[in-house]
């Protein structure tokens, strides 16, 4: 394997790590937050179809970084 290839498995668990953590300190944010009672008469229903949409966006491209990251692997492993 390449140290490019090393240096650029590294940088994704590094980011991998990030995400991570910033999707459960979101999670415990939305927790502290989250009203006890339903809505009320006034209060507007939460907007989640544009967090639908930033989720599946990122999940593809996460997707596509994993494919890549695969691809490079079984190429290094060839040529290794």
């Amino acid at each position: 394997m390449t140290a490019a290839i090393k240096a650029s498995l590294s940088n994704l668990d590094k980011a991998l790590q990030s995400l991570e953590k910033s999707a459960v300190d979101m999670q415990d944010k939305q927790k502290s937050t989250r009203k006890p009672s339903g809505l009320d008469l006034f209060s507007a229903a939460p907007a989640t179809a544009s967090n639908d949409v930033d989720a599946k966006a990122l999940a593809s491209r996460l997707d596509g970084a994993i494919a890549k990251v695969e691809r490079l692997l079984r190429e290094g492993e060839a040529h290794g």
